[in-house]
């Protein structure tokens, strides 16, 4: 079964979800390593065919503060300053933005009221429900129904290669007690699932597993075609996940 569909434009590569790509009032990507610089706005101004103004991007932190895009603003610098993780909106023509080169990146949809959000969730920001997080936002500020709710879950670190050190694998046993299989030892070693954790994230806050769609693509593993901090030792880009209403 197809999730994710490569697009091959000019020189560049970029990826969409097959389920999100057959809604016609959205427009969203995951950009690759190939063809792409570590901000890219003229690229992104054209394929999602809105002006540079539009393309909004936070000051990451990996934390959950989640931003709402609630007006239309000539310019949108002061919230490009804002320490943040997630931004949702209900406006057309506005591109939420986050970067990622290992954290997971998620995209949500709620297909009833026409709203969107886009966040990052490195191991802080899903130890702390930045997934869940998001829902509930929706929830409080567009009376979102959990059942009406898309999320892609892209590229991002797998449990073959996220190693992580004993004091986060307690803290994840001892905060998601109840989510089994979350962490893998091997031979002494430990390796968090950040998918699962996440997707066990968005069932706990009433997102069907139907909804969820996981890319299942290690960012580590393939290295040729996305960037890897954990990889590449930190030395590395960005890849930019986006999403916008057309209409």
């Amino acid at each position: 079964m197809i999730i994710l569909i490569e697009i091959r434009e000019e020189n560049r590569i970029y990826y969409q979800f097959k389920a999100f790509k057959e809604i016609d009032y959205i427009n969203h990507l995951f950009t690759s390593r190939i063809g792409w610089e570590h901000s890219d706005q003229a690229a992104l101004s054209n394929i999602f065919k809105t002006s540079r103004k539009k393309i909004i991007a936070l000051k990451q932190v990996h934390g959950t503060n989640i931003l709402h895009i609630d007006r239309e603003e000539d310019d949108y610098d002061e919230i490009r300053r804002t320490e943040a993780d997630g931004l949702i909106t209900n406006l057309p023509k506005i591109v939420l933005t986050t970067y990622h080169a290992d954290c997971v990146p998620l995209f949500f949809l709620d297909r009833l009221n026409k709203a969107i959000g886009m966040a990052h969730a490195g191991w802080r920001g899903t130890f702390e429900n930045m997934a869940g997080k998001m829902v509930e936002n929706m929830k409080a500020i567009y009376n979102s129904d959990a059942r009406d709710i898309l999320v892609g879950i892209g590229p991002a670190i797998g449990k073959c290669c996220y190693e992580v050190g004993r004091d986060v694998k307690d803290n994840f046993f001892e905060r998601y007690v109840e989510f089994p299989d979350i962490i893998e030892n091997r031979n002494g070693s430990f390796y968090l699932d950040l998918w699962k954790v996440n997707l066990l994230q968005l069932k706990k806050a009433g997102i069907p597993e139907e909804n969820i769609i996981l890319s299942n693509t290690c960012t580590s593993c393939k290295v040729d075609k996305f960037y890897s901090y954990r990889r590449e030792k930190g030395s590395t880009g960005r890849m930019i996940a986006a999403i916008s209403l057309t209409e």
